[in-house]
């Protein structure tokens, strides 16, 4: 039972960046090329359009068993298990053709005020390329307030040289190898109050992420070379984690993570949006229809509140809602606030929004009579200002 549960919040923002490139040149017939489909690498997101891949001209499929490897250390360090290393010393990224510091800080997650105080500059258009850069750490952060659980973000971070050549759309050679750069925050309970089964589930949510992308990153490779979107720079595959801790008590922890990706050879960049509602007691997630009670005609209800919301949207074509219809699995992306129910809706489900995700916030007092009582809304509805 839920009734019981604290009154404590922490509201924090947890970035998980990964970026990432592949390349390489050959001679013999063309591979096919990596189709950019919405949704195929995540489960519960939404396919919508399929655009053709980029391709490397005279690529000969072939099998990159040091890519391999290296993709394999790379993903071992976001492993469940894996021991948190110390840092080594200052990392550091070299100026390419076509880069401005406010492109670095934003690839690495930083500002660039952060990057000048840093590098000791006093002008950020004084770059040259190859001028060696240090990228300014970003430590472990607690997250939480002072009498509530508290929440230590870890980063997570690799880069690999994939040792093959980086095409742009436009087939010519960028010059270097392509490199992928994965970048994570891993959110974790600590202290008296951690939670081990929680903790697992978070960090074993981003390793497999981590896994998923690099395993079809190389398979990307092999088969069509590295071919990018974007002739700018060589590091035009990536994978990216925003996840955001939208509540923090002593009983629960809601957390929304925005995942978008560019795999090498894809024409657009794919979106996921992923929620996660924990039981801090049991570990255990908490799913849409354990809010509600299951006597009421809660799915109508949820529906006709989301698309009232909706319709505040400032989109400029046709609104479309069939994506917040009256079916449980449109609702399964939620999350628990102060206040109200967060509802999370993927690329493509809700018309007018394209390829960007959409939120809407219920207060808890417009579905009154619907939440299950001693449930997980019970006390936070009391609270809604």
């Amino acid at each position: 039972m839920f009734g019981r549960w604290g009154c404590r919040h922490v509201r924090g923002v947890l970035l998980l960046l990964l970026m990432a490139g592949f390349p390489a040149c050959g001679g013999g017939p063309e591979a096919t090329p990596v189709p950019s489909t919405v949704g195929e690498l995540f489960d519960g997101s939404v396919a919508t359009t399929t655009i053709g891949g980029l391709r490397v001209d005279g690529w000969i499929r072939r099998d990159l068993p040091d890519l391999q490897a290296a993709a394999d250390r790379c993903a071992a360090l976001a492993d469940v298990d894996a021991p948190i290393e110390p840092e080594e010393g200052p990392r550091t990224v070299v100026v390419e053709s076509g880069d401005s510091l406010g492109k670095i800080a934003k690839r690495f997650d930083r500002t660039i005020d952060q990057f000048m105080r840093a590098n000791g500059m006093s002008d950020p258009n004084l770059l040259q390329i190859g001028q060696v850069l240090v990228v300014p750490a970003k430590r472990a952060e607690d997250v939480s307030e002072p009498d509530g659980p508290t929440v230590v973000i870890e980063p997570i971070f690799c880069e690999i040289d994939t040792g093959v050549s980086a095409f742009g759309p436009d087939g010519r050679q960028l010059g270097g190898p392509g490199i992928l750069e994965v970048f994570g925050d891993w959110p974790r309970l600590e202290g008296p109050r951690e939670a081990p089964r929680v903790n697992g589930r978070l960090r074993g949510l981003a390793s497999a992420s981590i896994r998923s992308f690099l395993d079809d990153a190389v398979e990307a490779i092999e088969k069509g070379g590295y071919a990018c979107r974007d002739a700018s720079h060589n590091r035009c595959a990536w994978l990216q984690h925003r996840p955001e801790v939208l509540l923090a008590t002593d009983d629960l922890l809601s957390v929304r993570d925005v995942v978008r990706l560019l795999l090498p050879g894809s024409s657009m960049v794919d979106v996921e949006v992923r929620t996660s509602t924990f039981d801090l007691a049991t570990g255990r997630t908490i799913a849409i229809d354990g809010l509600f009670d299951p006597d009421t005609d809660w799915l109508v209800a949820v529906s006709a509140a989301a698309i009232e919301r909706l319709a505040d949207q400032p989109w400029t074509d046709e609104r479309r809602v069939v994506g917040a219809g009256p079916e449980a699995e449109n609702f399964e992306r939620f999350n628990l606030t102060y206040g109200g129910l967060v509802l999370s809706f993927a690329p493509g489900t809700i018309g007018g929004a394209g390829t960007e995700d959409v939120l809407v916030t219920i207060p808890y007092r417009i579905l009154d009579g619907y939440w299950a009582l001693g449930g997980p809304v019970a006390w936070l509805e009391d609270l809604t200002p």
